[in-house]
């Protein structure tokens, strides 16, 4: 979002802090407490197919209450501040050989029920942030059971044939980012980098807010 909207937006909406609620100004990430929580680096995680995601957070505490409230809470402008924390974690694991930016899709059903895609909104933002152009390359054209309800087998199988690419043009010899709020068992994201390859992507890498191991 450019600066004169989000003035805009900021007087008419006071931003909060995206990981306990609190009131902060505009350029503030956070509340100083929960600032103060951030990690001092980042880390990184596989999803499946050995593709690396960097994150900058476990999923607990004021992180956990931070995407659960821009996921399911109706707060989509968390995306906003939750991606410099994610724009550092890929510049630390990836530094600049990303091409494109693409994000975990949702089939229509899904975007009609929420409102929105968090992993868009995380990949605009982030986009932004790095300077890297974020295009739509994959679509999700069937609907499947939601992940968190399943074993780890149960999610690699519940993913599969969900996914497929937009275009091969478009993909074909370019590094690719792909995009998530939370990375778990990464069976979401490993059948995204796994239709992205079969495109011929030149090379595939995940960012994702959160990892969580269950």
């Amino acid at each position: 979002m450019n600066k004169p909207l989000r003035f805009l937006k900021a007087a008419i909406l006071p931003e909060r802090c995206p990981y306990c609620g609190r009131l902060v100004t505009m350029d503030k990430l956070g509340c100083e407490t929960c600032l103060d929580k951030f990690p001092e680096k980042q880390r990184l995680f596989y999803a499946r197919g050995g593709y690396p995601c960097a994150v900058p957070f476990l999923y607990d505490d004021i992180f956990k209450q931070a995407v659960r409230q821009m996921k399911f809470n109706s707060h989509p402008e968390y995306a906003e501040k939750l991606s410099y924390p994610l724009a550092d974690a890929v510049r630390a694991e990836f530094g600049d050989k990303i091409e494109l930016i693409t994000y975990v899709p949702m089939h229509k059903n899904q975007i009609r029920d929420r409102g929105y895609n968090q992993a868009k909104l995380l990949a605009e933002r982030l986009s932004e942030r790095l300077g890297v152009p974020c295009e739509a390359l994959l679509i999700k054209h069937k609907m499947n059971l939601p992940q968190h309800s399943l074993t780890a087998n149960e999610r690699k199988l519940n993913v599969r044939g969900v996914y497929k690419a937009v275009s091969e043009e478009k993909i074909k010899d370019s590094a690719v980012l792909v995009v998530d709020d939370i990375i778990t068992t990464g069976c979401t994201l490993g059948e995204c980098c796994r239709m992205l390859k079969k495109a011929k992507a030149k090379e595939i890498i995940c960012a994702a807010i959160c990892a969580r191991r269950d």
